[in-house]
């Protein structure tokens, strides 16, 4: 009797068990982040003061959510954070997420906190494209201001600019705060991890139905109930 077949079966079942034990526990870490991303939004958009309002949603083509960024230093240095950008279809429906960074020098941190919040309302699909080009940043040839907030009215004749950035401020609230100079870029290792699709393309992820973990379609529907079209 040949018995190599059974002195093996345990030693390759327990490679496959290393290696796929860091793969499930990236994808854990991406579906996380979805879900901080949709409290996150859920949450801003219950609070009467400082909820971005439904005109602005209503017209919006794109949304970034980046919570937890973190400070990178005590005093002085960047902060960073990974969060989900989501786009609008003809149809005003919202897309599965992708993954992307945030990096700036100062955000304006709660008063001794070391991590904040941040959301991007993206007004065109121009400003939606070159945030998904490498060393893009917030201002220079996108305009970006604080967002308007709560029940802030805008003028007919203001400009729109092509982006609205809002952020966590000292009180806990969200305020249309600038975040000129700030650079956002994809995340595509955390892509891959999130949908198990080697090279998936953000291309792909806002215009295929792409097999994704629960938690994207439970994103989808916030943002579909939260800001319609």
């Amino acid at each position: 009797m040949n018995l190599r077949p059974l002195y093996l079966l345990p030693v390759t079942a327990m490679v496959m068990v290393t290696v796929a034990q860091p793969l499930l526990a990236s994808q854990s870490s991406a579906i996380e982040t979805v879900q901080s991303a949709n409290r996150l939004f859920t949450g801003e958009m219950s609070s009467p003061q400082s909820r971005i309002p439904a005109y602005v949603l209503k017209n919006a083509l794109g949304i970034a959510i980046i919570p937890n960024i973190v400070r990178a230093g005590f005093i002085v240095g960047a902060t960073r954070g990974t969060g989900v950008l989501a786009t609008r279809d003809a149809k005003g429906r919202w897309s599965n997420p992708a993954f992307v960074n945030l990096t700036a020098g100062s955000i304006g941190f709660q008063a001794g906190a070391q991590s904040s919040d941040a959301i991007i309302v993206f007004n065109t699909r121009s400003s939606i494209e070159r945030a998904l080009t490498d060393d893009f940043r917030i201002g220079g040839s996108v305009t970006a201001t604080g967002g308007p907030e709560g029940v802030t009215p805008v003028s007919g004749s203001s400009t729109i600019p092509d982006i609205y950035t809002y952020v966590r401020n000292q009180s806990g609230l969200f305020a249309g705060v600038s975040l000129q100079g700030t650079q956002l870029g994809v995340n595509s290792s955390r892509n891959v991890d999130f949908y198990g699709v080697p090279g998936v393309t953000v291309q792909q992820i806002f215009t295929t139905n792409l097999t994704a973990p629960p938690v994207a379609a439970e994103l989808r529907n916030t943002l579909n109930r939260l800001a319609p079209r």
